[in-house]
Protein backbone atom coordinates (compact mmCIF):
# COMPACT_ATOMS: atom_id res chain seq x y z
CA UNK A 1 0.00 0.00 0.00
CA UNK A 2 1.48 3.67 -0.63
CA UNK A 3 -0.27 7.27 -0.88
CA UNK A 4 0.74 8.42 -4.43
CA UNK A 5 -0.36 11.35 -6.53
CA UNK A 6 -1.21 9.97 -10.27
CA UNK A 7 -2.33 11.55 -13.51
CA UNK A 8 -5.41 10.41 -15.38
CA UNK A 9 -4.49 8.52 -18.49
CA UNK A 10 -8.22 8.47 -20.07
CA UNK A 11 -11.45 8.70 -18.96
CA UNK A 12 -14.69 8.16 -20.52
CA UNK A 13 -18.10 6.75 -20.33
CA UNK A 14 -18.66 3.13 -20.95
CA UNK A 15 -22.74 3.19 -20.84
CA UNK A 16 -25.18 5.62 -20.09
CA UNK A 17 -24.44 5.18 -16.36
CA UNK A 18 -20.75 3.80 -16.09
CA UNK A 19 -17.15 5.62 -16.86
CA UNK A 20 -13.70 4.52 -17.10
CA UNK A 21 -11.05 5.76 -15.52
CA UNK A 22 -7.18 4.70 -16.26
CA UNK A 23 -4.47 6.60 -14.63
CA UNK A 24 -0.94 5.97 -14.14
CA UNK A 25 0.24 3.14 -11.21
CA UNK A 26 3.12 3.69 -8.67
CA UNK A 27 5.20 0.48 -9.25
CA UNK A 28 7.04 0.96 -5.49
CA UNK A 29 2.75 0.29 -4.23
CA UNK A 30 3.20 -3.30 -5.71
CA UNK A 31 0.63 -4.76 -8.45
CA UNK A 32 -2.88 -4.53 -8.00
CA UNK A 33 -4.88 -7.80 -7.93
CA UNK A 34 -8.34 -8.66 -8.41
CA UNK A 35 -10.50 -7.87 -5.86
CA UNK A 36 -8.51 -5.25 -4.26
CA UNK A 37 -9.50 -1.60 -3.86
CA UNK A 38 -8.25 1.76 -4.08
CA UNK A 39 -9.34 4.94 -2.27
CA UNK A 40 -9.81 8.33 -4.01
CA UNK A 41 -9.43 11.94 -2.73
CA UNK A 42 -11.52 13.78 -6.01
CA UNK A 43 -11.19 17.22 -4.33
CA UNK A 44 -8.26 19.04 -2.44
CA UNK A 45 -11.09 21.03 -0.81
CA UNK A 46 -12.73 19.94 2.81
CA UNK A 47 -15.92 18.51 0.84
CA UNK A 48 -16.29 16.04 0.26
CA UNK A 49 -14.43 14.89 3.28
CA UNK A 50 -13.62 11.31 3.18
CA UNK A 51 -11.66 9.48 0.43
CA UNK A 52 -14.19 7.40 -2.00
CA UNK A 53 -13.01 3.40 -2.28
CA UNK A 54 -13.16 2.17 -5.89
CA UNK A 55 -12.50 -1.82 -6.99
CA UNK A 56 -9.56 -2.42 -9.52
CA UNK A 57 -11.36 -3.21 -13.00
CA UNK A 58 -8.14 -3.95 -14.58
CA UNK A 59 -3.97 -3.11 -14.54
CA UNK A 60 -1.40 -3.24 -17.10
CA UNK A 61 1.73 -3.69 -15.92
CA UNK A 62 3.86 -3.00 -18.96
CA UNK A 63 1.72 0.65 -19.37
CA UNK A 64 2.00 0.91 -15.35
CA UNK A 65 -1.70 1.58 -15.72
CA UNK A 66 -4.56 0.78 -13.05
CA UNK A 67 -8.38 1.50 -14.08
CA UNK A 68 -11.39 1.59 -11.92
CA UNK A 69 -15.18 1.61 -13.28
CA UNK A 70 -17.97 3.71 -11.80
CA UNK A 71 -20.80 5.11 -11.31
CA UNK A 72 -22.28 8.28 -11.02
CA UNK A 73 -24.43 8.35 -7.92
CA UNK A 74 -23.69 11.22 -5.35
CA UNK A 75 -21.35 14.64 -4.91
CA UNK A 76 -18.21 12.57 -4.73
CA UNK A 77 -18.72 10.64 -7.71
CA UNK A 78 -20.27 13.76 -9.36
CA UNK A 79 -16.78 15.52 -9.08
CA UNK A 80 -14.79 12.62 -10.15
CA UNK A 81 -16.84 12.05 -13.82
CA UNK A 82 -15.64 16.21 -14.25
CA UNK A 83 -11.92 14.96 -14.20
CA UNK A 84 -9.83 15.07 -17.52
CA UNK A 85 -7.00 13.17 -19.07
CA UNK A 86 -3.09 14.55 -17.12
CA UNK A 87 -5.56 16.19 -14.26
CA UNK A 88 -4.01 14.53 -11.02
CA UNK A 89 -5.90 11.89 -8.20
CA UNK A 90 -4.61 11.40 -5.15
CA UNK A 91 -4.48 7.87 -5.12
CA UNK A 92 -4.05 5.11 -1.80
CA UNK A 93 -3.68 1.43 -3.08
CA UNK A 94 -3.50 -1.49 -3.41
CA UNK A 95 -6.07 -2.26 -0.24
CA UNK A 96 -7.97 -5.66 0.98
CA UNK A 97 -7.40 -9.14 -0.10
CA UNK A 98 -8.09 -10.61 -3.54
CA UNK A 99 -9.67 -13.28 -5.72
CA UNK A 100 -6.52 -14.83 -7.29
CA UNK A 101 -5.30 -16.25 -3.28
CA UNK A 102 -8.43 -17.96 -3.22
CA UNK A 103 -8.42 -19.57 -6.69
CA UNK A 104 -8.85 -23.73 -6.48
CA UNK A 105 -5.70 -25.54 -6.73
CA UNK A 106 -7.39 -28.60 -8.83
CA UNK A 107 -9.57 -28.18 -11.83
CA UNK A 108 -12.57 -26.56 -10.79
CA UNK A 109 -15.64 -25.22 -13.00
CA UNK A 110 -15.49 -21.25 -12.53
CA UNK A 111 -18.61 -18.74 -12.48
CA UNK A 112 -18.07 -15.69 -12.32
CA UNK A 113 -21.22 -13.03 -11.27
CA UNK A 114 -21.60 -9.31 -11.48
CA UNK A 115 -24.23 -7.35 -11.03
CA UNK A 116 -24.59 -3.40 -11.54
CA UNK A 117 -21.32 -1.36 -10.38
CA UNK A 118 -20.19 -4.90 -9.11
CA UNK A 119 -18.85 -5.87 -12.98
CA UNK A 120 -15.37 -4.26 -12.51
CA UNK A 121 -13.50 -6.08 -10.14
CA UNK A 122 -14.94 -9.39 -12.04
CA UNK A 123 -13.72 -8.01 -15.69
CA UNK A 124 -10.39 -7.91 -14.14
CA UNK A 125 -10.76 -11.34 -12.33
CA UNK A 126 -11.90 -12.62 -16.04
CA UNK A 127 -9.03 -10.89 -17.89
CA UNK A 128 -6.42 -12.52 -14.92
CA UNK A 129 -7.75 -15.90 -15.31
CA UNK A 130 -7.93 -16.16 -19.10
CA UNK A 131 -4.20 -14.71 -19.18
CA UNK A 132 -3.91 -17.61 -16.81
CA UNK A 133 -5.35 -20.19 -19.31
CA UNK A 134 -7.91 -21.14 -17.08
CA UNK A 135 -11.75 -21.59 -18.51
CA UNK A 136 -14.56 -19.83 -17.10
CA UNK A 137 -18.19 -18.89 -17.39
CA UNK A 138 -19.15 -14.77 -16.56
CA UNK A 139 -22.25 -13.48 -16.14
CA UNK A 140 -22.94 -9.93 -15.82
CA UNK A 141 -26.99 -8.23 -15.00
CA UNK A 142 -28.01 -4.76 -15.34
CA UNK A 143 -31.27 -3.55 -15.12
CA UNK A 144 -31.65 -2.56 -19.20
CA UNK A 145 -30.04 -2.32 -22.40
CA UNK A 146 -28.89 1.04 -22.15
CA UNK A 147 -26.66 0.47 -18.56
CA UNK A 148 -24.80 -2.42 -19.89
CA UNK A 149 -20.95 -1.17 -20.49
CA UNK A 150 -19.91 -1.43 -24.07
CA UNK A 151 -16.16 -2.40 -24.01
CA UNK A 152 -13.24 -4.00 -25.35
CA UNK A 153 -12.28 -5.99 -21.98
CA UNK A 154 -15.48 -7.24 -21.16
CA UNK A 155 -16.09 -8.06 -24.70
CA UNK A 156 -13.03 -10.46 -24.63
CA UNK A 157 -14.69 -12.08 -21.89
CA UNK A 158 -17.61 -13.35 -23.93
CA UNK A 159 -20.23 -12.90 -20.86
CA UNK A 160 -23.74 -13.88 -20.57
CA UNK A 161 -25.47 -10.48 -20.59
CA UNK A 162 -28.68 -10.23 -18.61
CA UNK A 163 -31.17 -7.34 -18.16
CA UNK A 164 -34.39 -6.65 -16.11
CA UNK A 165 -36.41 -5.84 -18.23
CA UNK A 166 -35.10 -8.24 -21.21
CA UNK A 167 -34.13 -5.29 -23.23
CA UNK A 168 -31.05 -7.35 -24.13
CA UNK A 169 -29.68 -11.11 -23.73
CA UNK A 170 -31.31 -13.10 -20.55
CA UNK A 171 -34.53 -11.42 -19.03
CA UNK A 172 -33.59 -11.44 -15.71
CA UNK A 173 -30.66 -11.13 -13.02
CA UNK A 174 -27.28 -13.53 -13.21
CA UNK A 175 -29.22 -16.05 -10.71
CA UNK A 176 -31.70 -16.67 -13.79
CA UNK A 177 -28.83 -18.03 -15.66
CA UNK A 178 -27.33 -19.67 -12.68
CA UNK A 179 -30.29 -21.44 -11.52
CA UNK A 180 -30.21 -23.05 -15.55
CA UNK A 181 -26.93 -24.78 -14.83
CA UNK A 182 -27.43 -28.39 -15.38
CA UNK A 183 -25.44 -30.61 -12.51
CA UNK A 184 -22.85 -32.09 -14.75
CA UNK A 185 -21.76 -28.10 -15.65
CA UNK A 186 -20.95 -27.35 -11.84
CA UNK A 187 -19.12 -30.14 -11.03
CA UNK A 188 -16.34 -28.69 -8.58
CA UNK A 189 -17.49 -25.32 -8.87
CA UNK A 190 -16.56 -22.02 -7.72
CA UNK A 191 -18.48 -18.86 -7.61
CA UNK A 192 -16.82 -15.51 -7.62
CA UNK A 193 -19.50 -12.74 -7.36
CA UNK A 194 -19.41 -8.95 -6.73
CA UNK A 195 -22.65 -6.42 -6.75
CA UNK A 196 -25.35 -5.63 -4.71
CA UNK A 197 -26.75 -7.87 -1.45
CA UNK A 198 -29.25 -9.50 -3.15
CA UNK A 199 -27.12 -10.43 -5.47
CA UNK A 200 -24.28 -11.98 -2.97
CA UNK A 201 -27.01 -13.86 -0.88
CA UNK A 202 -28.50 -15.30 -3.83
CA UNK A 203 -24.76 -16.94 -5.24
CA UNK A 204 -24.27 -17.71 -1.46
CA UNK A 205 -27.29 -19.91 -1.27
CA UNK A 206 -27.42 -21.47 -4.79
CA UNK A 207 -23.23 -22.78 -4.52
CA UNK A 208 -24.30 -23.67 -0.51
CA UNK A 209 -27.34 -25.76 -1.08
CA UNK A 210 -25.05 -27.72 -4.25
CA UNK A 211 -22.25 -27.91 -2.09
CA UNK A 212 -19.87 -25.84 -3.93
CA UNK A 213 -17.60 -22.70 -2.78
CA UNK A 214 -18.82 -19.13 -3.30
CA UNK A 215 -16.57 -16.38 -2.72
CA UNK A 216 -17.84 -12.58 -2.50
CA UNK A 217 -16.40 -8.98 -2.14
CA UNK A 218 -18.81 -7.11 -0.34
CA UNK A 219 -19.43 -3.89 -1.31
CA UNK A 220 -19.75 -1.54 1.91
CA UNK A 221 -19.38 2.05 2.94
CA UNK A 222 -15.56 2.59 4.01
CA UNK A 223 -14.74 5.63 5.74
CA UNK A 224 -10.74 5.33 5.97
CA UNK A 225 -9.97 1.89 4.38
CA UNK A 226 -7.57 1.04 6.37
CA UNK A 227 -9.23 -0.54 9.14
CA UNK A 228 -9.07 2.23 11.47
CA UNK A 229 -12.87 3.44 11.84
CA UNK A 230 -15.17 0.14 11.82
CA UNK A 231 -17.32 1.59 9.60
CA UNK A 232 -17.22 -1.01 7.05
CA UNK A 233 -18.12 -3.48 9.44
CA UNK A 234 -19.34 -7.16 8.43
CA UNK A 235 -21.49 -9.33 10.56
CA UNK A 236 -20.13 -12.70 10.53
CA UNK A 237 -20.27 -16.26 11.79
CA UNK A 238 -16.76 -17.54 13.00
CA UNK A 239 -15.21 -14.22 14.57
CA UNK A 240 -15.94 -15.55 18.22
CA UNK A 241 -15.89 -12.08 20.18
CA UNK A 242 -17.24 -8.99 18.66
CA UNK A 243 -18.75 -11.21 15.14
CA UNK A 244 -17.64 -8.40 12.81
CA UNK A 245 -15.43 -8.37 10.56
CA UNK A 246 -13.68 -5.50 8.65
CA UNK A 247 -14.25 -5.22 4.65
CA UNK A 248 -11.60 -3.05 3.91
CA UNK A 249 -9.28 -4.88 5.90
CA UNK A 250 -10.21 -8.40 6.59
CA UNK A 251 -12.24 -8.21 3.62
CA UNK A 252 -13.51 -7.26 0.55
CA UNK A 253 -13.25 -11.22 -0.33
CA UNK A 254 -14.90 -13.15 1.80
CA UNK A 255 -15.66 -16.61 2.13
CA UNK A 256 -19.37 -16.79 1.29
CA UNK A 257 -20.16 -18.73 4.75
CA UNK A 258 -18.08 -16.78 6.98
CA UNK A 259 -20.88 -14.06 6.24
CA UNK A 260 -23.82 -13.63 8.65
CA UNK A 261 -26.60 -13.02 6.06
CA UNK A 262 -29.85 -11.38 7.60
CA UNK A 263 -31.88 -11.35 4.37
CA UNK A 264 -31.75 -12.17 0.58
Amino acid sequence: MKQFIAKIISHAPVSDCFHELTFAWDPRAGAPLPGQFCTLRVSPYTAPLLRRPFAFSSYDEQALTASIMYKKRGPATELLSGKANGDSLDVIGPLGNDFISVLPKSTSTLFLVAGGTGFGPIVFLGLRLKKMGLPFTMVFGCKTKSQVPRFDALSSLNPVICTDDGSEGVGGTPLTVLEKVKPGERENGVVFSCGPSPLLYGCHEWANKRGLECFVSIEQTMACGVGACMGCAVKITDAGGSGYARACTDGPVFNSRRIAWTSA
